[in-house]
């Protein structure tokens, strides 16, 4: 690993044909001669940066609004003029120019980062009235031949007259990364899909070993390399048979939940672990070898969801049973709403039940994952990637349009106001029962994984970091005693629990700072 004088996420990178570019969060662009030494190269407006790409010794970023920007060295930078104002995400070279691909199908092409035009694409729909048109994540060229993948499994292939079209696809997982080599090109996103073409027409859905979300792929010239969620790598040399290379998934614990008179944590590959304070944990038999993502309690005991639509549940926390549920996407989290238990999951799946056994699918208006619930009074709120959603007394949810284009992590309730935590530090708050949202300042500009109402504040946590606010308005660090990701919290009224990377546990008391516990973690204030 080399560190970088950024602390921004990177989210891009190119080679120039001298030297990489990479580029990032807060308008972040970093080059390298040799990807060991890092320098700043220029900087950019401060929205995020998503897309570059590089040819004939110019190189061009673009990111969120349409903001483009070209550079001739990768040292100096001059904005440019998109012809669009949706998000910009992906990037290739093709015939000989740069191109981009982003929100609402939008790809656009240009010879010299500064001047861009439009290229035609005719997706199918993706049959949601609040974005027809697929986000496009990523696009990989052969030849004459450009492939352009996205929401909804969307696929889309360059055809004689120069536009994009789409073309049939064997899955409706998000795609979020593609790349071409000399034989074939390679697809990968969410629940681990992947897939695979000769042609770019005619695709075929390859044996995945994983189930954590893929974000991108690349071909090194003898073997293709995905990367995902929770440091999973995996690779293959020819497309098709695939194997992992690395992953912190079984060393995970992914969520926290107390009930029943005892915490419950769960993770990878299944782990489950019990403590009755917090401070001494034991480790449980696996009730399944799927990775598990999440746990709540309610009156009805405990519900813990994970890959593949797995749901089980348990009064004690101790025995838990497989619940049969009308899905088998990754579940990412689970809720008492005060009425039934719900659990939310990938592309919007949503099931409901009122006593854990019998579960059904419920109607909502997203399409990107749920990540968080939370609830004051009769409205509930859901957020997620691209989603945030309301669900008002009629008991009918609608999508908040302030959702889309980010990724919202975890969401919590308290002092008569929501507070949405997210990637880049982002935290947002609504006053007015989640109709309205805006931004509020943490003074974080890493990733927050959840939000928590410990019933005096809200306390945030991420990679290594954690905030607290009174009104979710003014932030305050506060130190942890580990570097590694909390992922889960959980509070009682004389217990902070939070779990995270590498069986991390952090536990705190009223008035005290967060410590970690016995090889795991915990908290004195």
């Amino acid at each position: 690993m080399r560190r970088t004088p950024t602390q921004h996420a990177l989210r891009g990178v190119a080679w120039t044909g001298t030297r990489w570019v990479v580029v990032g969060d807060v308008g972040s662009i970093l080059s390298s001669r040799d990807a060991r030494r890092w320098a700043i190269a220029g900087a950019g407006p401060p929205v995020g940066l998503r897309a570059v790409a590089a040819r004939g010794g110019v190189v061009s970023a673009g990111g969120a609004g349409g903001v483009v920007l070209a550079s001739v060295n990768g040292g100096s930078w001059v904005a440019g003029d998109s012809g669009t104002t949706e998000d910009l995400w992906g990037g290739t070279t093709w015939r000989g120019q740069i191109v981009f691909s982003g929100q609402e199908a939008t790809v656009v092409r240009s010879s010299d980062g500064l001047h861009w035009v439009a290229v035609a694409t005719h997706p199918l729909s993706t049959g949601n009235p609040t974005s027809p048109r697929p986000f496009l994540w990523q696009l990989a060229a052969r030849g004459r031949l450009l492939v352009a993948v996205g929401d909804f499994g969307a696929i889309l292939r360059s055809s004689a007259d120069g536009s994009l079209r789409a073309v049939a696809s064997p899955t409706d997982e998000i795609l979020r990364g593609v790349v071409a080599s000399p034989k074939r090109f390679v697809a990968v996103g969410s629940s681990g899909v992947i897939l695979y073409s000769s042609d770019g027409r005619t695709w075929r859905t390859a044996r995945s070993p994983t189930t954590v979300d893929l974000r991108g792929v690349a071909y090194t010239g003898t073997r293709f390399v995905a990367v995902g969620d929770q440091s999973t790598v995996i690779s293959s040399s020819d497309g098709r048979r695939w194997r992992v290379a690395t992953t912190a998934m079984p060393c995970a614990l992914l969520s926290v939940a107390h009930g029943a008179g005892r915490f419950v944590a769960v993770g990878g590959s299944g782990q489950l672990l019990i403590s009755k304070d917090g401070r001494r944990w034991l480790p449980q038999p696996r009730p399944t070898t799927e990775d598990l993502y999440t746990v709540a309690h309610g009156p009805h005991g405990f519900v813990a969801a994970g890959a593949l639509g797995t749901v089980l549940t348990s009064t004690d926390g101790r025995h838990w049973r497989r619940r049969p549920v009308p899905t088998r996407l990754n579940l990412h989290t689970a809720f008492w709403t005060g009425d039934e238990y719900l659990v939310g999951g990938d592309r919007g799946r949503l099931l409901a039940s009122r006593d854990t056994r019998r579960w059904r699918l419920v109607r909502f208006p997203g399409f990107h994952s749920i990540r968080a619930f939370a609830r004051a009074g009769s409205t509930l709120i859901a957020a997620g990637a691209g989603t945030i959603a309301r669900r008002d007394h009629t008991g009918r949810w609608s999508l908040v349009a302030y959702g889309l284009g980010r990724f919202q992590t975890g969401v919590a309730a308290g002092r008569g106001r929501f507070v949405i935590v997210g990637h880049n530090g982002e935290t947002l708050l609504s006053i007015d029962n989640g109709r309205t949202w805006q931004p509020t300042h943490s003074g974080v500009d890493v990733d927050f994984d959840t939000v928590i109402w410990t019933g005096t504040s809200f306390l945030a946590t991420g990679e290594g970091i954690a905030a607290t606010s009174t009104d979710g308005i003014t932030w305050h660090a506060i130190g942890l005693p580990v570097r590694r990701s909390i992922r889960s919290l959980t509070t009682t009224s004389n217990t902070t629990v939070g779990v995270g990377d590498g069986d991390t546990i952090i536990r705190s008391l009223p008035g005290h700072a967060f410590v970690s516990v016995g090889g795991l973690a915990i908290a004195r204030r």
